[in-house]
């Protein structure tokens, strides 16, 4: 085992600011992996860098030996990196890894003012379930990832990003569109068009209504949030998908959200990269 840049980066910025927390909001790192960095570099040398004073860390005598050459050590690394950087941009190519919900409704805004600020720098997007490209992450496939659902693999970080809103909805002519209210009882009797096990928007589904129903007739599963929206405008079954996916047929009365009376049904949208070593 060796001493990274990284430990060092965690390193100075626990000295610097006093608390894990803080650093790992510096660093764009979870506080566990921030946690670990650090005990990974005294495991290393053997000895504690700082004394533990309710929720701070002070810097002890052994890490005030070390700070210095830390700050020196990552100094010379930054002087490095802006020593072969010989151009006022950067070019080649970056593989994003997106949920089907962000792919298709969110990111090709944000790509497109990405490429006209950096018209050097080639994207590729890849659009799978959340599960999918988690996976494509943690193999090297892809370099950044853009998921609605929360990651448990512990080698990478995440990164909130923005709130998104799921919702009931069925078509303007399906016999739910005109009620006031819609029991667990209505959602029981009728048929569903659902995303496929392994998506953020079912698994989210799953924990909001799934769950508590006692009987489901779910009529299709499918991956493309297009067709189970063209499906259920053509009356068969209703559906939940993200309101970013349906705010237009909304807007144009072909589609009618369903008036549920269940807590908002609230996701995290998340980046999530590898962990730096």
């Amino acid at each position: 085992m060796h001493v990274t840049l990284r430990q060092l980066q965690v390193f100075r910025a626990i000295a610097t600011l006093g608390q894990v927390q803080l650093a790992a909001r510096q660093l764009y790192m979870s506080q566990p992996a921030t946690s670990m960095a650090l005990s990974e570099l005294e495991k290393h040398l053997s000895c504690q860098l700082f004394d533990r004073t309710g929720n701070r860390l002070v810097l002890n005598a052994e890490g005030n030996k070390l700070l210095p050459f830390a700050c020196e050590l990552l100094d010379r690394s930054a002087e490095i990196s802006r020593l072969f950087d010989h151009s006022d941009h950067h070019r080649g190519k970056v593989t994003i890894g997106a949920s089907t919900t962000i792919g298709n409704y969110l990111l090709p805004e944000v790509l497109a003012r990405f490429e006209q600020a950096k018209p050097d720098i080639t994207v590729e997007l890849d659009i799978h379930n959340t599960t999918t490209i988690i996976n494509k992450l943690a193999t090297l496939e892809i370099d950044l990832a853009c998921v609605e659902g929360l990651c448990q693999h512990p080698d990478i970080e995440t990164i909130p990003w923005r709130e998104d809103h799921l919702a009931l909805f069925c078509s303007s002519k399906h016999p739910l569109a005109k009620s006031k209210t819609v029991t667990l009882e209505n959602l029981e009797q009728t048929e569903w068009i659902l995303r496929e096990s392994g998506s953020g928007t079912r698994m989210l589904f799953e924990l909001h209504i799934g769950q508590h129903l006692r009987q489901r007739c779910l009529k299709m599963e499918l991956n493309q949030t297009e067709a189970i929206k063209n499906m259920v405008r053509s009356g068969i079954g209703i559906s939940c998908l993200s309101e970013l996916c349906i705010a237009n047929e909304l807007a144009q009365g072909e589609l009618v959200r369903l008036p549920f009376p269940k807590k908002n049904m609230k996701r995290q949208l998340w980046f999530s990269t590898l962990e730096s070593v």
